[in-house]
């Protein structure tokens, strides 16, 4: 009688000890969810301060598309949200807490591109995903981060969108502000630029800082220059404040224009009163109507970018359900490189229209439009025209 090998039984019991490990192999390695754990989807945005407004807004957006979603395979999905300041410190703390948390699967955010850029260096470090809803500087889509993804638009679109809108309506001779922010300075730069190209003159390009209340300095020395036309890259805070005090030095024929920074009726609108009259702000094509006003019913008058924050937490959610492997004792187990792949690969309709990622991570087909501020029947607010 031929005698038995003990290999073939040793094999089997090591592949059975092998095999969840195999299963469940991912290059950047694995989240796994406990039985009776939520999963967690971080957020960083701007909760107090001058942009806290806004802030909140996309807050609403991502809160409310939680709620709408429902649990993914039997675990409940809940939202941490944290203060980033609109600044690298606090959002670079804010990664490195979400990373390190092992129930987090994604993020969205964050809320400024000052923030997101550090932040993306953490998140890339760890291999967690993160989807902006509102960070639209040139550089974030430029360096190679293959975890970083966004559903505004990329600021070359939108740069050079104001600019053709400038030259059409041959406001060739230009004063360029900004806010000497990630986001405001190459904005502002790269529209002087576009004008620059087309034949247009940029008689100046100024810094200003972010939480100064008086610009009446800076716009005295732009007055001799007579501008036809003052671009502003920054927020709202300060947008608001230049383009009221563009009136009191006497600059009552040049024309405002800013970004979507400005795109918010109670910080720039009602903040500005009858001065915003007029201004031109460039920001996406309105979302849903529909969504709009079940938005409005639930939080109030939306400000800028819930709409895109909606969008963001429902492909992070998709991207989750498709990937994550429910296990015999309940927890679900997603591998970190299968998520940023299915996030990736998204095609999706959202409420703010179609939504494909290219290879850096830029949203495709963004369209830009152009709106004016106006008064009609005794109310103010931001006009689509027609560019």
């Amino acid at each position: 009688m031929k005698k038995r090998s003990n290999f073939f039984p040793l094999w089997c019991a090591v592949c059975l000890f092998l095999l969840p490990a195999l299963v469940h192999a991912d290059d950047w390695g694995v989240i796994t969810i406990p039985a009776g754990k939520p999963v967690k989807i971080g957020m960083g945005t701007m909760l107090t301060g001058d942009y806290a407004s806004l802030g909140i807004d996309i807050k609403y957006g991502a809160s409310m598309a939680i709620e709408e979603y429902g649990p993914i395979k039997g675990h409940d999905v809940v939202l941490q949200a944290e203060d980033d300041g609109c600044a690298g410190p606090p959002s670079v703390a804010i990664a490195e807490k979400m990373c390190n948390d092992p129930l987090v699967v994604g993020l969205v955010g964050y809320m400024c591109s000052g923030g997101s850029k550090p932040a993306s260096d953490i998140h890339n470090k760890y291999k967690v995903v993160m989807i902006s809803p509102s960070s639209t500087a040139l550089e974030l889509t430029a360096r190679g981060i293959p975890i970083f993804f966004r559903t505004c638009w990329n600021d070359k679109i939108q740069a050079k969108r104001a600019a053709a809108f400038a030259i059409k309506n041959k406001w060739v001779r230009v004063a360029v502000l900004h806010d000497k922010s990630d986001y405001g300075q190459s904005l502002a730069e790269d529209f002087a630029a576009h004008i620059r190209n087309a034949g247009g003159e940029v008689v100046a390009v100024e810094g200003v800082t972010r939480g100064d209340k008086d610009f009446s300095p800076v716009l005295t020395k732009i007055k001799p220059l007579r501008p036809q036309l003052i671009y502003f890259g920054g927020m709202a805070a300060e947008g608001v404040l230049v383009a009221r005090q563009m009136k009191r030095v006497g600059l009552r024929k040049t024309l405002f224009m800013s970004d979507d920074g400005c795109f918010t009726e109670k910080d720039f609108i009602q903040a500005g009163g009858k001065a915003t009259n007029g201004c031109y702000i460039t920001y996406a094509k309105e979302p849903d109507a529909v969504w709009v006003k079940r938005f409005e019913a639930k939080y109030g008058p939306r400000q800028t970018f819930s709409p895109q924050a909606y969008d963001a937490a429902n492909i992070l959610m998709r991207a989750v359900e498709k990937v994550a492997k429910k296990q015999a004792d309940g927890s679900l187990v997603i591998g970190r490189k299968a998520l940023r792949d299915a996030v990736a690969a998204t095609g999706y309709d959202g409420i703010t229209g179609r939504i494909a990622f290219d290879a850096h991570g830029d949203r495709t087909g963004s369209v830009v439009k152009v709106y004016k501020v106006v008064e009609e029947d005794g109310k103010r607010f931001f006009k689509p025209l027609v560019f």
